[in-house]
């Protein structure tokens, strides 16, 4: 699928400032690079970090382990390089990763069309929420959590992405939002105990690994609880729903979104001997 999220020309290297270790990490050394239409990953990055040292800087320091892999790239960089071409391979960098671009920057990532154009009646016809205590899981900007917060008892959102913790924090005082708390988290690695929801939800997480991130998921989840993935609204045209979701014992509802997209979200009710 090809992303329209961003004009990639109007950002610039400094956006990796803003962005936590486990990004810089996954654009230094466990993305896949691309090495198409002449362009190569590593001389663009090369190329695009050669303009921001104190960027260069700030990942060797915050992630150290990438320390090697920028000094590499950055001996790669020819002494003729101009400023077209260093812009040129950065606009790649950045178009090649907008999909964390937008981490930087919520408020950009508000206007993405999958939360844009989303409803929160599409959460609602997949769960009864009234009174349960609910996890979101890869909150984002809180798509999910914040359409649960009227209806459950409480609300948890975790999220790895610091500005975007922030993000929900900052809209959490200002809306006056009183059963809804904010933490850090990835998928494969819950911070809560066993058995704790009623019902955990997520939307565009799951897939990287499924038996990690369900196995974490299941495992907070009470036992009769519920399992939610719920997508956001796009135009792309999905032929089927996913296979390894529904093999692994999802029921899915199928729509068409506004944006004219097909999306299939999906429940399972949790059994635990």
């Amino acid at each position: 699928m090809v992303l329209n999220w961003i004009h990639a020309k109007d950002y610039t290297m400094d956006t990796l400032l803003l962005l936590d270790r486990w990004v810089i990490r996954y654009w230094m050394r466990e993305c896949k690079p691309y090495n198409t239409a002449g362009r190569d990953y590593r001389a663009d990055m090369g190329k695009a970090l050669s303009r921001y040292p104190h960027v260069s800087h700030y990942c060797k320091r915050k992630a150290p382990e990438c320390a090697e892999f920028v000094d590499a790239v950055l001996s790669l960089v020819p002494e003729s390089l101009s400023l077209e071409e260093a812009r040129a391979a950065e606009t790649a960098i950045l178009e090649y990763h907008q999909s964390f671009v937008v981490y930087a920057y919520p408020e950009v990532m508000e206007e993405v069309n999958y939360i844009r154009c989303w409803r929160p009646e599409r959460l609602y016809d997949l769960v009864d929420l009234a009174g349960r205590i609910v996890l979101d899981v890869g909150a984002g900007t809180g798509r999910l959590a914040f359409a649960a917060a009227p209806l459950a008892k409480r609300v948890y959102a975790s999220e790895p992405c610091d500005v975007m913790r922030e993000y929900m924090r900052d809209r959490i005082q200002r809306e006056g939002i009183a059963n809804m708390k904010v933490l850090d988290g990835v998928a494969t690695d819950l911070a809560f105990e066993d058995n704790t929801f009623d019902v955990v939800m997520a939307g565009h997480v799951v897939g990287d690994d499924f038996d990690r991130e369900l196995g974490e998921m299941i495992r907070v989840t009470k036992p009769g609880g519920w399992l939610v993935c719920c997508n956001g609204d796009d135009e792309f045209k999905r032929e089927e729903p996913n296979r390894e979701l529904v093999e692994r014992g999802f029921a899915f509802v199928r729509y068409e979104s506004s944006e004219g997209g097909i999306i299939y979200n999906y429940r399972k009710q949790v059994v635990k001997e």
